[in-house]
């Protein structure tokens, strides 16, 4: 009746608000990364590189030219690195691995095809299934399912609130680029800005009023400062991550086991094959925010011979 379909177009309506506001929710830390880049490039660019460049001093000139180009050209990497975090996918299952019957959905550990290249099964050595993807499918290796995308993701490292995107196989080496920038502008701006801070803080001993510029300066190295206490251990952690092969969700089951086991991580190849797995296979281009010489599917993986020893015959 009347009062029946109003009651269902108002709960649709109430639903796609709903969804929407979550929607925007989720932007809101990524444009308070951007406010904090954004608003740290101004204030170094304008009141102390342009101060450099425009200096009457000619050594004072040339460092500033020379830091102008050194820092816009990490920044702006670092943003290209950032962009394509979001933006590119992180890897999606192929359809030839979804379980497109009811009976292979409910016996899919048993059925899955020889074909499909997984290694990784449950504690009862059956093939990982993921039902909640719609539709189901069979899980490779190191694939996760991700909350927030509603399927799973080929190796799924986490999912970033600070992009709003989950980290995997397409956008790994995007993520890495983009923290290992940040740090290298975070440490030319604290570096080149502290013997002005030094001079604040002996001006102000001194009871000399700062000026506006001077107070951004110095609030900015102060912030900079704090931001890095965090940035520096977070972009180490995964550094380690990346040079032993492990995704963060591997290394905290690892680190969940109790007693934590002690064995051969199957994917560690050694550090170049590990860090070229991630950042492509030819190190000319690690740096650069592409996906040229990067090999794999995110299907399947090489594996450590000396896990591979291990475990012939089982």
């Amino acid at each position: 009746d009347l009062c029946g379909e109003t009651a269902a177009k108002a709960s649709r309506l109430e639903r796609k608000r709903r969804g929407m506001a979550r929607t925007c929710g989720h932007w809101i830390p990524v444009l308070i990364v951007l406010a904090i880049i954004g608003s740290c490039y101004t204030v170094f660019t304008m009141d102390f590189l342009l101060k450099e460049v425009e200096s009457d001093d000619l050594v004072t000139h040339k460092r500033g030219v020379a830091c102008t180009i050194a820092f816009n050209a990490l920044f702006g990497l670092g943003l290209i690195s950032f962009l394509r975090t979001i933006f590119d996918e992180p890897g999606r299952v192929p359809a030839s691995w979804i379980i497109t019957t009811e009976d292979e959905e409910e016996d899919a550990a048993l059925l899955m095809p020889n074909s499909l290249p997984a290694l990784e099964t449950k504690h009862d050595g059956s093939r990982r299934v993921c039902r909640k993807s719609d539709p189901p499918v069979y899980k490779p290796d190191r694939a996760h399912f991700c909350r927030q995308l509603d399927r799973c993701v080929l190796k799924m490292d986490h999912f970033c609130p600070w992009t709003n995107s989950c980290i995997g196989f397409g956008n790994h080496k995007f993520f890495m680029l983009f923290i290992f920038y940040m740090v290298c502008c975070l440490v030319l701006i604290v570096v080149l800005l502290s013997p002005d801070f030094s001079r604040y803080i002996e001006g102000r001993e001194f009871g000399q009023q700062p000026s506006q510029e001077e107070f951004r300066v110095s609030f900015m190295f102060l912030a900079l400062c704090l931001l890095g206490t965090a940035l520096v251990p977070f972009f180490c952690f995964h550094s380690y991550l990346v040079t032993a092969n492990y995704t963060t969700i591997e290394f905290l089951e690892k680190r969940g086991c109790n007693p934590p086991p002690d064995h051969v991580n199957r994917y560690d190849t050694g550090l170049c094959s590990n860090v070229s797995s991630v950042l492509g296979r030819n190190p000319l281009f690690w740096l650069l925010p592409v996906r040229w010489f990067n090999d794999g599917d995110g299907l399947s993986f090489a594996l450590n011979p000396d896990w591979v020893y291990r475990h012939k015959g089982k």
